[in-house]
């Protein structure tokens, strides 16, 4: 029973990983016809450069929310860890140095995270909507609300310039297989990816065979926040600066990304290919609007939609996949 049970949650992921898929190749090709340079490489690597963050924090919010949590704190984990990093650097630390230096503010995030839900007990998203509020402001208000743009700052612009194989493929590309690559290992072959679903899917069943879920739950949201910091360093490196207001909306582009890939926001369903692919339709969605001139306003709305759409076609699948297991 468990094993059939398994078979058709797995079937069900790879569905909804096909339908985006199709959807994304569908995408590409109506854009590529409406404006042929959409389809250059100079606008897919561009395109890859400003996605690298959302790729990132998105592999990692899908183990969050799969084990039944949310962390809406990853835009002002950035914008913190971006002006740390500034401010280090204009004390005269070197600035590679100084990368390595920010990494433990996103332990320290996610450490505040897992005890505002687990020790006290506030749900996951008033508790990381606070520590978000916390860490943007202490942002703006540690710069002064200035970007700091100091020399200093500068030297890991390199990484945004880097390419590789010719001087075809940027580093960004590389950043985000690799991510993806280890992401989909840790979901697949881990404790990791076993252990976040079966939390999600049951907590105090998860407890009562021997996981520890507070211990589980503070790997997934110290994940998810250095993965923030990672993402703040790389905005740095586009933008040459570090700007307190660099992470303004992350947390629901990331969402939107993983409630579109499949992931149930109730926890105990989902899979890093299926957001991955959701984070890329979203990215190439957003771009070709873009190149054919089509308002914000209405970008929104049709991203709107297509969430929905989503959502309701995710909806529909449980429901039926529920009568099948009642039967």
């Amino acid at each position: 029973m468990l094993k059939q049970k398994l078979k058709s949650r797995m079937t069900r992921s790879a569905r909804q990983s096909l339908v985006l898929f199709l959807l994304l190749a569908a995408l590409m090709i109506f854009f590529g016809i409406m404006n042929p340079r959409f389809v250059t490489m100079t606008n897919l690597m561009n395109l890859a450069r400003q996605n690298v963050p959302n790729i990132l924090i998105a592999v990692a919010m899908t183990f969050v929310i799969i084990s039944g949590a949310i962390d809406l704190s990853v835009g002002g984990t950035m914008a913190l860890s971006a002006i740390v990093y500034g401010y280090l650097c204009i004390w005269g630390v070197n600035p590679w140095l100084a990368i390595i230096l920010v990494i433990p503010v996103g332990f320290v995030v996610g450490f505040v995270n897992s005890t505002l839900i687990e020790r006290l007990g506030i749900p996951a998203i008033m508790a990381t909507i606070a520590t978000w509020l916390v860490t943007s402001s202490l942002a703006l208000t540690l710069c002064r609300a200035i970007p700091i743009s100091d020399p200093e700052v500068k030297p890991i612009t390199v990484l945004n310039r880097l390419r590789f194989f010719g001087d075809q493929i940027p580093l960004a590309l590389i950043i985000i297989i690799v991510a993806v690559g280890i992401f989909l290992f840790l979901q697949r072959y881990t404790l990791i990816g076993k252990y976040s679903t079966a939390i999600g899917g049951n907590p105090n069943a998860a407890f009562l065979s021997g996981i520890i879920v507070r211990r589980w739950r503070l790997l997934f949201l110290s994940i998810c926040s250095v993965m923030a910091v990672l993402s703040g360093m790389w905005q740095v490196a586009r933008l040459g600066a570090a700007d307190p207001k660099i992470g303004e909306g992350m947390e629901f582009n990331v969402i939107t990304a993983c409630i579109l890939g499949g992931v149930n926001i109730k926890g105990g369903q989902g899979s890093v290919l299926g957001v991955v692919l959701a984070t890329i339709l979203l990215a190439v969605l957003t771009n070709g609007m873009q190149m054919m001139g089509i308002s914000p306003f209405y970008q929104q709305v049709v991203i709107g939609v297509v969430l929905l759409t989503a959502v309701l076609i995710n909806q529909i699948f449980n429901i039926h996949a529920s009568k099948k297991g009642a039967l």
